[in-house]
């Protein structure tokens, strides 16, 4: 497809003309709508991607995502059901945005809905759209400086996330199992960021300090084993370890 060879202005004519046609045939209030505008949303979130940062045609393209991931939540909302897992996928996509652009609240809020519909449709289940879900809704408390927020989630992200590897060590690619554990370290590396801003807050208070140290450590291990030391990300959470270290001594 275009989307998948990257070709982002051809697939958005091609979903354009799908949208045309579908409202035409259907009206403006039905499943194939609210996808085609899911289809879109992740269109312009693509070409948001390629353009460069903070720029007004980045902030557009990220605009007309949201629009388009609201629209699609409304409609499956409306047309399949409040706890339809669709209207969960378009509530991410949502979400995700508004964290980006610095809507906190908003973002919380939508991630909220997703993880109820989530929950609700699997049955409470751990699985990995749920943990990210909570990784998302932690790193929004933690914006919001609702430090014991952010830590509930978090933790419970990372649970979640050990518990799956744990589960699926045996049957997973070592692709999956690569991806499993680079999802580990960025939980890790969030909530080492969690006690970096609660040390910023209430001092170097001993067992925050060893809890982010342990936590940046294992995620700068995870990092360099897969991505390699030279890797941003790797690098990112060996400073951040090596800063942490200092304020243990």
């Amino acid at each position: 497809s275009y989307v998948q060879r990257g070709e982002y202005n051809l697939a958005l004519i091609s979903f354009e003309r799908v949208m045309t046609m579908y409202r035409k045939v259907y009206g403006k209030i039905h499943p194939l709508v609210a996808c085609t505008y899911h289809n879109l949303g992740i269109v312009h979130s693509h070409r948001a991607d390629l353009s460069s940062q903070d720029t007004s045609e980045q902030n557009l393209s990220r605009q007309q995502a949201l629009k388009c991931f609201q629209s699609a939540a409304r409609i499956a909302r409306d047309t399949l059901g409040e706890n339809h897992p669709n209207v969960a996928a378009s509530l991410v996509k949502t979400g995700f945005l508004l964290l980006h652009s610095g809507r906190y609240k908003a973002a919380r809020t939508t991630f909220e809905e997703a993880l109820r519909i989530r929950l609700n449709y699997f049955e409470n289940d751990p699985n990995l759209p749920i943990a990210n879900l909570y990784n998302n809704m932690g790193i929004c408390e933690l914006h919001l400086q609702n430090f014991p927020n952010s830590n509930k989630y978090l933790n419970k992200a990372l649970e979640i996330q050990r518990h799956i590897l744990y589960e699926e060590r045996s049957q997973s690619t070592e692709e999956q199992l690569r991806s499993r554990l680079l999802e580990i370290a960025d939980t890790l590396s969030n909530l080492g960021g969690l006690g970096m801003e609660l040390i910023s807050k209430e001092g170097p208070e001993e067992n925050i300090v060893s809890m982010a140290e342990a936590q940046f450590e294992e995620s700068n291990k995870i990092r360099s084993s897969i991505l390699g030391s030279y890797h941003p990300l790797t690098i990112q959470a060996k400073n951040l370890y090596q800063k942490i270290k200092l304020m243990s001594h």
